[in-house]
């Protein structure tokens, strides 16, 4: 079957006439004029057509074959190879690929069982490496920053990092260059959100854990100390020992490392209520005086946790930002 093909070939313009003619085919093909696999003119045959030396058509065939819009096929001839992808070749495509591992790895005897296992690790590794969300947990309290990380980690997607509340409002370009979203306290919510922008800082309560609720409602009358790793913290317990334990009187409070003795705090009390984690945080004969008045005396962990709506609101932001990662 003879094919004509529309080519116009100016010799005035500055692009080559072997490039016009191998343009030209292409815009033709592209229009869906030359379907897959039609047969082209040989050499001599569009040379003449076009009146055009047989060399500048090979060259133009050359280059079309070179960028896979044409296949040569010795003794048959040249035909068109180009076709528009569709969904269709694509996942022909897909399903030839995985053919084709799935014949390597039965080849090195992988049961079908262990191939599976072994791709959805790959995919979690591949999905975590690409669409991971970086948080900064962004605290001036050391023990609220702690516990707060560990709500954090509860979100699935997302690497999280501590960064100090004041550092951040110092060199805030440092951290919104380094990291996703910055996830803070209602408290520090409008110290930070001028100063990364609105869309970049996220505002979470905190909540008293219920274990903390119930151990604290379970002290009696007595005399309450608080030991803590920070003056904030030590404030955030007596508001809860305030409210919880409310046979409890308040008498004394203790920041690790200071100068009040630690055996001195401890004579008089009933009950020491602490920050969870105050192991990490305290020194050593703090902990070894500590560990011994629980022997005899109740000592309650404060705990604070991201509450629940936060922690749901602030994984559909996290949701939104690897969408955004993605494209």
């Amino acid at each position: 079957m003879d094919v004509t093909i529309d080519i116009k070939v100016d010799e005035n313009l500055d692009v080559p006439i072997y490039r016009q003619v191998a343009g030209a085919i292409t815009g033709e093909i592209k229009k869906g004029h030359l379907e897959y696999g039609t047969q082209l003119p040989t050499v001599r045959q569009l040379a003449a057509q076009l009146n055009i030396a047989r060399g500048t058509i090979k060259r133009a065939y050359d280059d079309l074959e070179s960028s896979g819009v044409i296949s040569k096929t010795r003794g048959k001839g040249t035909f068109v190879s180009w076709q528009e992808e569709t969904i269709q070749s694509r996942k022909d495509k897909a399903m030839e690929a995985i053919d084709h591992m799935l014949d390597l790895m039965e080849g090195m005897r992988f049961s079908p069982t262990e191939i599976n296992i072994f791709l959805d690790l790959k995919m979690r590794e591949r999905m975590q490496r690409e669409t991971l969300v970086s948080i900064a947990a962004v605290e001036c309290c050391r023990e609220t920053q702690a516990m707060m990380v560990r709500s954090l980690y509860e979100l699935s997607g997302a690497e999280v990092f501590r960064k100090d509340l004041y550092e951040t409002m110092s060199n805030p370009e440092g951290v919104a260059g380094s990291v996703d979203l910055a996830v803070t306290t209602m408290t520090h919510y409008e110290q930070l959100a001028p100063l990364l922008g609105e869309d970049r800082v996220f505002g979470v309560c905190s909540e008293l854990t219920p274990e903390s609720i119930a151990a604290l409602s379970r002290l009696g009358k007595g005399r309450l100390g608080i030991f803590a790793g920070s003056e904030r913290f030590a404030v955030l317990a007596k508001t809860a020992a305030a409210r919880h334990a409310s046979q409890a009187v308040f008498v004394f409070r203790k920041i690790t490392g200071d100068e009040t003795d630690m055996k001195t705090f401890l004579r008089n009390l009933d009950f020491v209520c602490v920050p969870s984690g105050i192991a990490r945080i305290c020194t050593k004969e703090e902990e070894e005086l500590l560990h011994a008045f629980a022997k005899e005396h109740p000592v309650v962990e404060i705990t604070y946790r991201v509450d629940n709506g936060s922690l749901l609101y602030l994984a559909q932001r996290v949701k939104e930002l690897q969408l955004n990662k993605r494209r």
